[in-house]
């Protein structure tokens, strides 16, 4: 049954609310490369308002080209995933995970290489959000933001900053089991299992 409608915030120019069943999209914001040095004062110590910054950038070079990348074999069998279907959005490189047990769980994931201001970029638009809960994942700051507020319907949306000018957009849409009543948790493993990926272990 269908009913893929992906609800992420708005972001500058790369926004993001797909509909489908087969074909879904999901959206980010994304960043370039820093010019900041990490362990500056400013970093430390970001503005009122202002996204938290990354405490060390992680390994995105993959990512940005190929989002199936964000989970290792060894994180998509503990999340009972498959292997993951790449596309290409207006947001960034894209990839769906489905369960291997049930194809009605699945996970959009967008490597949000449209918007160059990070988490910043999420922080900014959080007015057209129906929800903007602060989190981490793994010690790196994230968001769980939509623009529409699903989350007793089984979807729930994170967004993780891995470098202070990048962040990853993990979108669960669940029909069935736990996921289906609590969609957030699934998404904090899926960020957790894609920090420990990309610091390569």
């Amino acid at each position: 049954m269908n009913r893929r409608l992906l609800a992420v915030p708005a972001l500058a120019f790369a926004v993001l609310a797909v509909a489908g069943c087969s074909s879904k999209t999901g959206g980010t914001a994304n960043p370039a490369p820093s010019a900041e040095p990490s362990g500056s004062d400013s970093a430390s110590q970001p503005a009122a308002g202002s996204a938290p910054r990354v405490p060390s950038p992680l390994n995105a070079g993959n990512i940005t080209s190929d989002a199936c990348t964000t989970l290792n074999a060894a994180g998509r069998s503990a999340l009972s995933l498959g292997d993951g279907t790449p596309r290409s959005t207006g947001n960034g490189p894209s990839c769906t995970f489905q369960e291997a047990a049930d194809p009605g769980n699945q996970i959009d994931v967008t490597t949000v290489t449209a918007n160059k201001n990070g988490l910043q970029d999420v922080y900014d638009t959080k007015a057209n959000d129906a929800y903007f809960d602060e989190t981490q994942v793994s010690g790196y700051p994230a968001v769980y933001a939509a623009a529409a507020d699903d989350r007793k319907d089984g979807k729930c949306g994170l967004f993780v900053a891995v470098t202070d000018q990048l962040t990853v957009n993990i979108l669960v849409q669940y029909d069935n089991g736990a996921g289906a009543a609590d969609p957030c948790p699934v998404a904090q493993k899926f960020g957790e299992s894609m920090v420990q990926t990309l610091m390569g272990g």
